[in-house]
């Protein structure tokens, strides 16, 4: 039974109980029992059989007619305590055995009923026949149940919509809707119904003679009712001698003699057959053939065939009836013949079902393991109802087997998601993809190489490519090999533009590692892989998917160019982004040369005039292409009365008709006196001036004039470097006074995985031995300079590792690996900044 389903069977069984919590079990219920925890032990329908008993494995036969759901419970968990201690038992009825009701009347069904639920309300009743068949001509109900009480019932207030009296309707009861006063005599009967007109001195007799109704078959009462109340006459009487005469709007009842029938469940089917005189058992199984087609087979029934007489219960040998003996029945008897059951419940690691077995099979655990595949040689243990057995071993109806199968066995370690012991069938070949699949695959640091260990010590390497795994299946692996799943880290550094780390997965190349940043041609990737370098475009996708990722991997992240053009006019910015940017566009976008018509179009890169227009060159050049990463001066024909500020500084443009102080220009530009070394100023006149900002006195006395262009290249800012165990790691720009545990927190602070105790500073390169210190105690504190937080210069690097046992050799090797990527390649600084 799957979990799934045992779930479901457990929620219904919990429900039904709920329901049925005071309910007596009937024969022919249907209950299910489920045993918290053993799927095994649970069972979804089990049926009470005709002696009122259920067949419980491993426990056997239990007595449920007429026991609550709760004393069956108790009674199967104190029993089952041998063989689970602790048990939690539900029963549930997940099916209810059908009883009877007659209905008669001004229904549209009229006859027994069998109703299929616990119990049924009057008015569920009366749906279930269909309604009235005149809503109209019924008032009340008569309701007489089997120990002869009679209940009246009013059933106006179903017309009306309203709530009524509406009692439960017991198994057995007769339930009359008599029609209202009419000059009618209403007659039900199991030979027919009908409506017979009133005139006087009509009387049962000529009922009987009118319906031509066989007075051997009527029962021994018929029922009169008249005015709500039921007289019960005697049918002999009235055909031998005295007769009964009826009046208007009375209801007659005439049922058939069941005395004079004999009454026959089985598995096969069920019928009623007429009794004659000396009808035998044998004759009794023909007349279902012929009668009622139905055929019983009898090497499909049980040895004992039940006869129920006067409530005495009769036991029959099949064996003695198919020699010739036969058994004379009497009216009345009821007649029960049950399939052969012979059956047990098995649970093994290949099959958990219920097995039948046929009448001419031995019945013992060698037939069972032939019936359910198993061959015997792979079997370790059997045992029956708890109990250790042999393959010899003879069952009984009901037993429950746990088959346990020998196993083969391999070990893992290493990057599977789960190690330890793996089992595996004695016949099952064990491949690399089956051992695979039970290791639950590799974990992120599988290094793409697994050994595999035999008995004899005998090793083999395998490279494995997570991508095709399916090769695995050609990988046959003894049993009893262990095999070791080779590690790796797989973290990638990110520095420049974007800085961080990232874990990728085997098989991954710098393609799948960058798709999520989006980055577009304006950016250039610098990469150092285990064994590979170089630099690459980032939109060169089809390159970025032939760079496979192994091991650390150092990545540098800068744009070789902006992706936009910026223009200035008269005091006002505007960014162009777009993927080509003309003359027309940037005219466009600064409302041409207004409020003149005239003027100059400068183009600066990098610092340098590279192209200019008049009003006379504008008209020919309007769809010339502007490079990205261009400043672009528009400049009206105003006699020169604007100063433009650009370079690494707030870019703006100053109104003035005279000249004006270079100081009292930068001062209002947001300058980084402290890096910046020198700034250009070049004239109306295209004249290139360079000014040297050290020198603060001789500032003072540079003056520049309107038409001017203030130019700040960039700045080498002071940095130091931070990484291992850390957010961000990678470069952090310096300020006067830093500490250790500053930068540290520029950095991102550290990941929960460092090892605040054991921080490594190198302050003469990453050659020479660092200097190891304990954070552990300030990490959360205020950046206070002490002896363990000491003050660092530009160019010192701050390493912090993962857990203290990391050796001082290894961090100086991945230093000097770190270091060698970042002096290789251009400046990060001058990446970053450079633009313009």
């Amino acid at each position: 039974m799957s979990r799934q389903k045992s779930f479901l069977l457990c929620a219904v069984f919990v429900i039904l109980s709920l329901l049925s919590f005071s309910y007596n079990v009937r024969i022919g219920d249907a209950l299910g029992i489920w045993v918290l925890g053993y799927p095994e032990y649970s069972i979804s329908e089990l049926i009470v059989g005709p002696e009122g008993d259920i067949t419980v494995p491993p426990l056997g036969r239990i007595k449920a007619e007429g026991k609550t759901l709760d004393q069956l419970e108790q009674e199967i968990s104190t029993k089952m305590q041998s063989y689970i201690k602790t048990n939690k038992i539900t029963v549930g009825v997940v099916k209810y055995a059908p009883f009877p009701v007659t209905v008669l009347g001004n229904t549209k069904v009229n006859g027994v009923i069998d109703i299929k639920s616990e119990k049924i309300k009057l008015s569920d009743l009366i749906g279930q026949v269909g309604g009235f068949q005149d809503a109209n001509k019924s008032s009340y109900a008569l309701i007489r149940t089997p120990d002869g009480k009679e209940q009246k019932v009013s059933v106006g207030w179903l017309k009306s919509g309203n709530k009524g009296e509406d009692p439960y309707i017991q198994s057995g009861s007769f339930v009359l809707f008599p029609y209202d006063y009419t000059n009618k005599i209403n007659v039900f009967s199991d030979f027919g119904t009908t409506s017979l007109d009133y005139y006087e001195g009509i009387s049962l007799k000529s009922v009987i003679s009118v319906m031509n109704i066989p007075v051997n078959k009527i029962s021994p009462k018929i029922v009169v009712i008249r005015d709500s109340q039921i007289k019960e006459i005697n049918s002999e009487s009235i055909i031998k001698s005295e007769d009964f005469f009826l009046s208007p709007g009375d209801t007659v009842i005439i049922p058939l003699n069941y005395t004079n029938k004999v009454l026959v469940f089985s598995d096969f089917g069920t019928a009623s057959l007429d009794y004659f005189e000396g009808m035998g058992i044998k004759s009794a199984i023909a007349l279902l053939d012929s009668v009622a087609n139905i055929n019983i087979l009898l090497n499909q029934v049980n040895d004992t065939i039940n006869i129920i007489r006067d409530s005495k219960v009769i036991s029959l040998s099949l064996d003695e009836i198919a020699k010739g003996k036969d058994f004379v029945l009497l009216p009345g008897d009821t007649v029960i013949i049950n399939k052969f059951l012979s059956y047990v419940y098995v649970n093994s690691e290949e099959v958990s079902k219920r097995v039948d077995f046929e009448k001419h099979e031995n019945m013992n655990v060698r037939t069972l393991l032939s019936k359910i595949g198993i061959n015997e040689e792979v079997v370790e243990e059997v045992k029956i109802n708890n109990i250790k057995s042999n393959l010899d071993s003879q069952l009984k109806n009901g037993d429950f087997v746990q088959v346990t199968s020998k196993r083969n066995y391999v070990y893992l370690t290493g990057a599977f998601n789960q190690t330890g012991k793996i089992s595996f069938l004695p016949s099952e070949n064990i491949t690399m993809d089956k051992v695979l699949g039970l290791g639950h695959g590799f974990t992120k640091d599988f290094s793409g190489e697994l050994v595999i260990i035999d008995t004899l010590g005998i090793t083999k390497a395998i490279k494995v490519d997570t991508k095709e795994l399916s090769n695995l299946k050609e990988v046959f692996v003894q049993p009893g090999s262990t095999i070791v799943a080779n590690s790796m880290e797989r973290k990638a550094y990110l520095f420049g533009e974007i800085s961080g780390t990232v874990e990728y997965t085997l098989g991954d190349t710098l393609y799948e590692l960058l798709l999520p940043l989006n980055l577009g041609d304006a950016y250039e990737i610098r990469y150092q892989t285990f064994n590979k370098s170089g630099t690459i475009n980032a939109s060169d996708y089809n390159s970025l998917k032939l760079i496979p990722l192994e091991g650390k991997v150092f990545i540098e992240i800068y744009k070789k160019a902006s992706n936009e053009v910026i223009v200035y006019k008269a005091g006002e910015t505007r960014v162009i982004r777009d993927n080509i940017v003309r003359i027309i566009d940037v005219f466009s976008a600064v409302n041409g040369f207004s409020p003149v018509d005239k003027g100059v179009i400068q183009i600066y890169k990098d610092g340098k005039l590279i192209e200019s227009f008049n009003s006379n060159d504008l008209l020919n050049n309007l769809t010339r292409e502007v490079p990205k990463g261009s400043y672009v001066i528009v400049q009206p024909d105003l006699e020169g009365s604007y100063i433009a500020v650009l370079g690494n500084i707030d870019p703006r443009s100053i109104r003035t008709d005279i000249p004006i102080s270079l100081v009292e220009i930068l001062s209002g530009s947001k300058i980084d006196w402290k890096n910046q070394e020198n700034a250009i100023i070049y004239t109306e006149k295209s004249e290139e001036i360079l000014v040297d900002l050290t020198n603060v006195d001789n500032l003072r006395n540079i003056l520049v004039k309107p038409g001017s262009i203030v130019y700040v290249p960039p700045a080498e800012e002071p940095v130091v470097y931070v990484f291992g165990e850390v957010a961000r790691p990678g470069l952090v720009s310096y300020n006067a006074g830093m500490t250790v545990l500053d930068a540290i927190l520029k950095a991102g602070n550290t990941t929960k995985s460092a090892q605040p105790s054991t921080v490594y500073l190198f302050k003469d390169g990453p050659e020479n031995p660092p200097i190891t210190l304990d954070l552990s105690g300030i990490i959360k504190a205020a950046p206070v300079k002490t002896s363990m937080n000491p003050e660092i210069k530009p160019k010192d690097i701050i390493y912090v590792p993962k857990n203290a046992l990391t050796n001082v050799v290894e961090v100086m090797s991945t230093v000097q690996f770190f270091m060698s990527f970042v002096n290789t390649g251009i400046s990060l600084v001058g990446n970053v900044t450079d633009l313009f």
